[in-house]
């Protein structure tokens, strides 16, 4: 099975929905030996620069090799849209599919070395332009165009300048109004154009459908109508564009040619055969009631709307449950948990596979407090945090939604989940990024791609899925900080051992525990010899060597589970699960011995030594922790004086 790695910017809009769709359906219709993987980026020139460095970066999770060919569709390449982040992001992957030396197609914009398949933009707002003039007499206009500077709109602005300098020596200019590709772009530039000259011109010109729709509802507010008061035309032929009031006046892209002539070209190429560098797809204007010709209502049209109507009442059903949805997502404490709650929604989608990969640091409590303590300290660097750049090689599974069944593994997958990629069915999929801000977290796979890329219920859904993702993560990580900054508040700067509060906190708690269950304790109080002497000859570094020495060696002989505390400069108390006095010792000796093999005590002129007290507890003594401790020092200090004596009577 051929494999083909389509890369789409900013898929908002109807064009570019049914530019895939019209390649999704060859595939299918034919039932061709091929899969499509679909990356896709939901950036926009609107949105802030990390949230577009984030869902641009789905481009860089791929690896190339696995593919027997490409498509992308970018939204515009321009040198003058260099400020957008996606620039550099889509350049960057026509760059590395250049390297393949596989066979690439770009539908829309033309880029050296891929094939071109493509609409001819000024041919067709020519025939728009001529009828509007020709046929219907329109000699004052509007212009409500998309983003100034984009490929396509410019030449459609291009074709309008060109046939009005044919016609007339009049300057348009001040006639075009440049905005996004939404409603509102009409909306606002009805509203501009009306306040500014007070009058309505002949015929409003649109690039494309949405932004006509815009501007009649703006008429309408205002009193006017379609086409009584004026003409209006849009470009796209959208399905709302067959039943609105007036039904639109538009350009046919005949999307499922170009899905044909994409399918084509590959054929040709794996066969070693000639293919026209660029294909040009044929358009048509739909003559409809918003400039005054045809039917108001097509043959497709009653289907569309019942079809429309069925979508409304489905929205609202899917409404209610997404608000149940939202509160119940913010509330789970798990990744577990997510996968739990979304799998309900996800047959209310029709979707039948969704696959959540996360980053392997994502669900690790540990490997976050560690991450967090970095940049506390000023030591957060690009490699301990989420990748900015790219995926790491090895990720986690968060879930698997499949078959109408929840499936929860803790295991690691490679980078792009092979697994998934390696399946003959579904023939499409679609791979979502999940990042915060410009750190990317991991990605979704959604199964049958085609279905679900329109789905409006869909793009909502996932961006709930998002959310609880990342407040998830929010959430975990201020556990962590709170854990870290708890753990600072009772522990020793120097050795890790717990303070003086920690014994407090800790030791103290684990005492009364143990009493309480009716099971002994020893109770070790231990002091460094001769700690004095070593900081007056030695100097203060030197000393803190020594106790360093002395820790690593309690920390390596102790079990885990013991407590152990810094109670002075030279004093610790360690508090072990022990009551034999034959193991105690032996305790005693093993870490007596292990100071001087330690890394700090190799750096002294000599290993420091230790006096160790000790006392084993009684749960019906009635004595409290502080009484033990008390003890084990008097029999450190017992020790201590036994110490010294000898040394007198050896220097004697």
């Amino acid at each position: 099975m051929k494999k083909i790695a389509i890369f789409l910017d900013n898929a908002s809009n109807h064009a570019i929905y049914a530019r895939i769709s019209g390649l999704f359906q060859t595939v299918y219709e034919e039932n061709l030996d091929m899969a499509l993987y679909l990356f896709r980026s939901r950036g926009a020139w609107k949105f802030d620069e990390e949230y577009n460095y984030g869902e641009y970066n789905i481009f860089r999770l791929p690896d190339l090799s696995m593919f027997d060919g490409f498509v992308v569709i970018f939204n515009d390449l321009s040198d003058d849209r260099r400020d957008f982040i996606g620039w550099k992001a889509c350049w960057e992957t026509i760059r590395r599919i250049r390297a393949t030396g596989k066979p690439a197609i770009s539908i829309g914009a033309e880029i050296e070395g891929f094939h071109h398949v493509g609409i001819d933009n000024i041919a067709s707002m020519t025939v728009m332009m001529r009828h509007l003039a020709e046929v219907h007499r329109a000699r004052s206009f509007w212009f409500f165009m998309g983003p100034e500077g984009h490929r396509e709109n410019s030449m459609r602005v291009q074709a309008i300048r060109d046939y009005l300098a044919g016609w007339d020596d009049r300057d348009y200019s001040e006639f075009f109004y440049y905005d996004s590709f939404n409603p509102s772009c009409g909306e606002n530039g009805f509203r501009t154009f009306y306040e500014r000259y007070g009058t309505l011109p002949d015929a409003i010109v649109c690039a494309n459908d949405h932004i006509a729709i815009g501007a009649c509802t703006e008429a309408e507010k205002r009193g006017f109508q379609c086409p009584r008061d004026f003409l209006i035309t849009g470009f796209d032929n959208i399905d709302m564009a067959s039943f609105h009031t007036p039904s639109l006046t538009t350009i046919d892209q005949n999307w499922s040619a170009l899905g044909r002539v994409c399918i084509e070209y590959f054929t040709a190429y794996w066969a070693g055969e000639e293919f026209p560098r660029s294909t040009v797809v044929c358009t048509q204007m739909i003559h409809r009631t918003s400039c005054g010709c045809g039917e108001h209502l097509s043959e497709d049209t009653p289907s569309l709307i019942n079809a429309f109507i069925h979508r409304n009442m489905e929205l609202e059903s899917f409404n209610r449950r997404l608000i149940r949805l939202e509160n119940d997502l913010m509330l789970c404490a798990s990744v577990r948990e997510i996968g739990e709650i979304f799998a309900q929604i996800l047959p209310y989608l029709h979707c039948d596979s969704l696959y959540l990969v996360l980053d392997r640091r994502f669900s690790s409590e540990r490997e976050q407090a560690r991450l967090l303590k970095d940049s506390i300290n000023g030591a957060e660097t690009e490699e301990n945090l989420f990748m900015r750049e790219g995926y790491p090689p090895e990720m986690q599974i968060g879930f698997i939604f499949e078959n109408g069944k929840l499936i929860t593994k803790d295991e690691p997958v490679e980078r792009m989940y092979s697994e998934y990629i390696d399946r003959p069915a579904p023939k499409d999929c679609m791979f979502l990024p999940v990042h915060f801000g410009d750190r990317s977290a991991g990605y979704i796979v959604i199964g049958h791609a085609e279905h679900m890329i329109r789905n409006s219920y869909l793009t909502r859904a996932i961006q709930m899925l998002l959310s609880a993702i990342e407040n998830l993560y929010i959430r975990s990580r201020l556990k962590s900080a709170n854990n870290l900054l708890s753990r600072a508040s009772i522990t020793d700067a120097m050795t890790g051992f717990y303070n003086r509060m920690g014994y407090q906190e800790v030791a103290i708690p684990f005492f009364q525990k143990h009493q309480q269950e009716g099971n002994g304790l020893a109770v070790l109080f231990a002091d460094m010899n001769g700690m004095k002497l070593i900081n007056d000859r030695y100097g203060h570094e030197c000393g803190d060597q020594a106790i360093l020495s002395i820790t690593q060696a309690i920390r390596r002989v102790c079990p885990q589970e013991a407590i152990m505390a810094r109670m002075g400069g030279d004093e610790f108390l360690i508090i072990v699960e022990e009551t034999d006095r034959r193991r105690v010792e032996e305790l005693i000796g093993n870490i007596r011995d292990e100071v001087p093999r330690t890394e700090a005590a190799r750096q002294l002129p000599y290993p420091p030594t230790l006096s160790i007290g000790y006392i084993l507890t009684e749960a019906d003594s009635g004595r409290s922790l502080d009484d033990y401790v008390r003890l084990s020092d008097e029999r450190m200090y017992e020790q201590k004086r036994i110490i010294k004596e000898r040394m007198a009577s050896q220097t004697a």
